[in-house]
């Protein structure tokens, strides 16, 4: 499975993948640095740490090397990471960078999340995967397009809407904490408008819906699994969907969600069952 290509092919994706982050992180930081000194006065440029003008140079040369990357090798840019890469630089942009600033507008703002979160970041890196990693000509590697794996196969699809729905809880949670910051600023987010505590309580009921449903389908899928192994393998990443609900549910009974410190530990809680979301999707297979 780890061959020397499959590596190589990971490796490559990694690279470009942590620096279009970089960006779109750090250009959301340029823009919001009168916003972050009321809502998180701790970051490096809200906090007089770091630069602006450094800032800058460092996020410009992050999406240059990146974008270069995506198109630059014949073997390991794939249309996939072209897509995952090209596709997030877009909406990261427009999402921060005035006139469009769509994070003001909370319909628009929650369509990048899905888009780069679900279908973009997803279905691009399986597409790229599938093409890179696993495909031994260019011919066959040619037919993994990204919409040909979200329509022809279910393990794309899956993850594509599992985390789509993940991180628009995600990205909505952020906001609870930094409804003073939104008012004042004028940013129009679903918290400002319908208050910290509905926000908190809907995202909060949706991700352990999420993870009941997944971990429901995950354990019936695996008493239909053909192998031991299958059976095991998926009836313990069910188990685990079911114990994340819980652990969301049970831990959201203390937090008060007026008070901005303790969303924001649940809220870093959320993105460590994000992560370990991922490193289970191998055992799905």
């Amino acid at each position: 499975f780890f061959t020397t290509r499959t590596l190589v092919a990971l490796a490559y994706a990694a690279v470009p993948s942590l620096l279009m982050n970089l960006y779109i992180t750090g250009l959301n930081q340029i823009t919001d640095v009168e916003i972050d000194k009321i809502n998180k006065p701790y970051l490096p440029i809200a906090k007089g740490d770091l630069k602006k003008s450094t800032a800058i140079g460092v996020v410009l040369a992050a999406v240059v090397v990146s974008l270069i990357m995506s198109v630059c090798n014949p073997v390991f840019s794939t249309s996939g990471l072209q897509v995952a890469l090209w596709g997030s630089f877009v909406l990261g942009t427009v999402y921060s960078l005035p006139p469009f600033r769509l994070k003001r507008h909370p319909l628009l703002a929650a369509f990048c999340i899905v888009a780069v979160r679900g279908t973009i970041i997803n279905a691009g890196f399986y597409s790229h995967a599938l093409s890179a990693a696993f495909s031994s000509t260019k011919e066959a590697a040619a037919g993994f397009g990204v919409l040909h794996c979200l329509l022809n196969d279910w393990k794309c699809a899956f993850s594509s809407l599992f985390f789509g729905v993940f991180g628009i809880v995600i990205a909505l949670m952020k906001d609870v904490p930094d409804a003073d910051g939104d008012r004042i600023f004028d940013i129009k987010s679903f918290t400002v408008r319908i208050g910290q505590k509905r926000v908190f309580r809907t995202m909060k009921n949706l991700l352990v819906a999420l993870f009941g449903v997944s971990g429901g389908a995950l354990m019936k899928w695996a008493t239909m699994s053909p192998t031991l192994g299958a059976t095991t393998r998926r009836g313990l990443t069910g188990l685990g969907c079911l114990l994340a609900g819980y652990f969301t549910y049970k831990e959201a009974k203390d937090v008060n969600p007026e008070d901005s410190g303790e969303v924001y530990d649940y809220y870093m809680q959320l993105w460590k069952l994000f992560y370990l979301s991922y490193l289970a999707l191998p055992l799905v297979k």
